[in-house]
């Protein structure tokens, strides 16, 4: 009993977040990360991009930062795996199967991937630098549980109109709330520019030997 009522007297604030696109419609694959539960000891969990049929699967990934994540080769033709960000600027030479070891991602921000092959091939990991960071599913909500309240949050998608790269940083008592207490988020987005390849879809980023 005694253990019981020491667990109850932490207080647990629920915050739900409703993300519309501007259509109205609801967004998925929205990530928000909160300005609480800094990563101190990266998760030991290996985290995985698998590459098949001549794309990213997942196409997108939530980590924390310091995580490891492993590139697989599903399909039968060799990859090149690489990517500009500043927040990981890496790549992946020609190879099948599985790479000989996992890459790590220490800083926070967004990784876009790419293939130097088949130029069709996009991907994204978000390094986040808090532990209770959450992406949305197909109906546009989500909720985090903290002990602690939030502030503020970053809010990122990849077809964001400012680019995939960019993050939306927002005080939560800006946010209107719906008759649900639902905090609304619109984010503006397009759909992914016509390309011949990965440099011209993000021209604001330069290769790096």
């Amino acid at each position: 009993m005694s253990y019981f009522l020491a667990v109850s007297a932490y207080a647990q604030n629920d915050y739900t977040f409703y993300v519309t696109d501007n259509k109205g419609l609801p967004l998925a694959d929205v990530i928000i990360e909160p300005d609480l539960a800094a990563v101190t000891n990266a998760t030991a969990d290996v985290a995985i991009i698998d590459q098949i049929d001549k794309q990213f699967i997942p196409q997108q990934i939530l980590i924390e930062t310091g995580q490891l994540v492993d590139f697989p080769n599903s399909d039968n033709i060799r990859h090149h795996v690489y990517s500009f960000s500043k927040a990981k600027m890496f790549e992946l030479k020609l190879y099948a199967d599985t790479p000989e070891s996992p890459i790590q991602f220490p800083e926070h921000g967004v990784v876009v991937l790419g293939c130097n092959i088949h130029d069709s091939m996009i991907g994204y990991i978000f390094v986040s630098k808090s532990t209770q960071s959450v992406m949305t599913g197909d109906r546009g909500d989500i909720s985090i549980q903290s002990e602690q309240a939030i502030k503020q949050i970053n809010v990122w998608h990849a077809n964001n109109v400012a680019g995939p790269e960019t993050l939306m940083n927002i005080e939560l008592d800006t946010l209107k709330q719906d008759e649900n207490g639902r905090y609304l988020i619109k984010i503006d987005i397009i759909p992914p520019a016509p390309r011949n390849s990965f440099e011209d879809t993000f021209g604001g980023l330069s290769q790096q030997d």
